[in-house]
């Protein structure tokens, strides 16, 4: 298989891209350290290996961040935190405010999974979506990290599909989205 080089202005356009997201996009430190509460229509908690699984809309709550699904699956240490969740079903969606951010990552994938512990990262997969503010990246399978603050995003090799990234520039204060007038008129 050849790998053609990514032409420089590819590159830039894919740094722009992924640097929408950016600005410091660190989850709160304060909500690891925050209870983690859950609630479900039927829960099984095995105390000796750390293993949760709960179905029947589950929702999982610590500090700001929010995870809901048909059926989610909780690993904890053994001092109790959350290590990992796998979320699945028509609903799983993601919530968590950034450090420093006024507006909050979203995602939602039939398939997710939370690692909130280093190196921190959720992954989507079956159809992904993640956004932020108006900023959106779409594709098959979304692996945001939140510790290096990346997202990448990809489509099956051999699929039609391709990832979709939109992204609003920010504005400056005073500055309206209103569109330019031509002024040959």
């Amino acid at each position: 298989m050849s790998h053609r080089p990514i032409k420089l202005p590819r590159l830039l356009l894919l740094g722009l891209l992924v640097g929408a997201f950016a600005q410091p996009a660190l989850a709160l430190d304060s909500d690891r350290s925050q209870p983690a509460e859950l609630s479900a229509q039927h829960a099984e908690m095995n105390n000796a290996t750390g293993v949760g699984i709960y179905t029947g809309d589950v929702v999982l709550t610590q500090g700001t961040m929010r995870i809901t699904a048909d059926k989610m699956t909780v690993y904890t240490t053994a001092g109790g935190d959350l290590s990992r969740v796998i979320a699945e079903g028509d609903n799983a969606t993601f919530r968590q405010l950034p450090q420093g951010q006024q507006e909050y990552v979203n995602a939602r994938a039939p398939y997710m999974e939370y690692r909130p512990l280093a190196p921190g990262h959720v992954l989507l997969k079956d159809g992904a979506i993640l956004t932020q503010g108006k900023n959106e990246f779409t594709g098959e399978t979304i692996r945001y990290d939140m510790q290096q603050d990346t997202v990448v995003a990809q489509t099956p090799k051999d699929s039609e599909q391709r990832v979709r990234i939109t992204f609003f520039p920010e504005q400056k204060e005073g500055e309206t989205s209103k569109p330019k007038s031509d002024a040959s008129q």
